[in-house]
């Protein structure tokens, strides 16, 4: 399995994430690292539609029905699923939509997460049809099926649901978009965006420090928007948006002309500075050239169309100071031209023109290097994603 892994990257001349050239919001596709918010797990689609697993599986994220599995155990794959297009990732759990529509959910669901029964979810279940997106947020989820509606499940403390209430889910519930059809939608840290085919952005969670685009009160204090409110800020640019997620407390959308534009505290510029208080809802531009970006939790990662790769975001504790930087950071110590981009919580991977990936940021588990346990974090140029 190692070797076929590691040959269908190589064959596939993708990248760690195409998500943001297609209509993807976070979430991996085939002969891809997962570009979500897991922590100390690695996750991947190799070219044949199967999701690898790797790193931290003590709960059930292997798939497998195991309720735990040692994370120095090669990565391996989760034998019931197949055909496999996209992944999409929280915390500690896993959601897989497959060639026909299909959404499965496994790995963690204290919340309901996974959109199964259970506090742990061993083995994949299905969870929804018909579907042709896939989202999630720290620990709860989102789906866009084809008619253009969007579906949420999961943690509901903050209003990731958009349902109008707090009580957790686990079974899909139907996000109100007032009549309107979503052609896109994207996870933020504890909430969620929808951009419609009528041109509109909607926005529901927590809008601390104005992170879903409206007028919101400053950093470390919550402001709960229960139902999908519309976002003013950000109509003028809706019809020209490819991507939108968000991390704790902005926001961020990757246009189909290469501009990033930023909302929230600092615009998710060096969130973790001490100017904390600075935060608006209004719109600015970041960068330029960009054809993929990934954004979440405290940091974005874009890689331009000349195969520059920047890194932006919170600049202190854990990983942070190596991975980010207070203002987008162009990163030159590679290993190689890099392709594509995808990673985790706290940690970058990048894929080289070669087919090798190479991984920076916190390390833990054998997540990044598959020959410790707890290796000191990785930084760049990284250390090599062996399958």
């Amino acid at each position: 399995m190692k070797v076929l892994f590691k040959v269908a990257l190589l064959a596939a001349g993708i990248g760690l994430s195409v998500a943001a050239q297609a209509q993807v919001a976070g979430s991996a596709e085939r002969g891809s690292v997962s570009p979500t918010g897991l922590i100390t797990t690695g996750a991947a689609i190799d070219t044949d539609g199967n999701v690898v697993v790797w790193g931290f599986r003590g709960s059930g994220q292997q798939g497998d029905g195991s309720m735990s599995v040692t994370s120095s155990k090669p990565p391996a794959r989760v034998p019931t699923l197949s055909n496999i297009n996209h992944l999409a990732t929280g915390a500690y759990h896993l959601l897989a939509l497959d060639s026909r529509g299909n959404v499965y959910g496994w790995g963690q669901s204290g919340y309901g997460e996974t959109g199964c029964p259970g506090a742990y979810v061993k083995t994949p279940c299905q969870v929804l049809t018909g579907v042709s997106q896939i989202a999630a947020g720290e620990y709860f989820s989102m789906a866009l099926k084809f008619n253009g509606e969007v579906y949420t499940w999961g943690h509901n403390l903050y209003g990731q649901l958009g349902d109008g209430g707090s009580k957790n889910s686990n079974t899909p519930v139907l996000v109100n978009l007032n009549g309107e059809r979503a052609r896109l939608i994207g996870g933020a840290y504890e909430g969620g965006f929808a951009v419609t085919r009528e041109g509109h952005v909607w926005a529901w969670g927590d809008n601390e420090a104005s992170g879903l685009g409206f007028q919101g009160p400053n950093y470390g204090v919550q402001r709960i928007i229960r139902q999908p409110t519309r976002v003013p800020n950000l109509e003028p640019y809706a019809a020209d948006i490819k991507y939108i997620a968000g991390g704790n407390g902005w926001g961020e959308a990757l246009l189909y002309d290469g501009r990033v534009i930023g909302w929230g505290l600092r615009a998710g510029i060096g969130v973790g500075t001490t100017a904390t208080s600075i935060s608006s809802p209004e719109p600015v531009e970041i960068m330029r050239n960009v054809k993929q970006l990934f954004a979440r939790y405290v940091g974005s990662f874009a890689l331009t169309h000349d195969d520059h790769l920047f890194t932006w975001g919170q600049t202190g504790g854990s990983a942070f100071p190596m991975v980010y930087g207070a203002a987008p950071h162009l990163r030159f110590q590679l290993r190689g031209k890099p392709i594509a981009v995808g990673g985790g919580k706290e940690h970058l991977f990048y894929q080289t023109e070669d087919g090798k990936i190479w991984g920076i940021g916190y390390n833990d588990l054998h997540k990044l290097d598959m020959s410790k346990c707890c290796a000191p974090n990785i930084d760049w140029p990284g250390t090599q994603i062996v399958f």
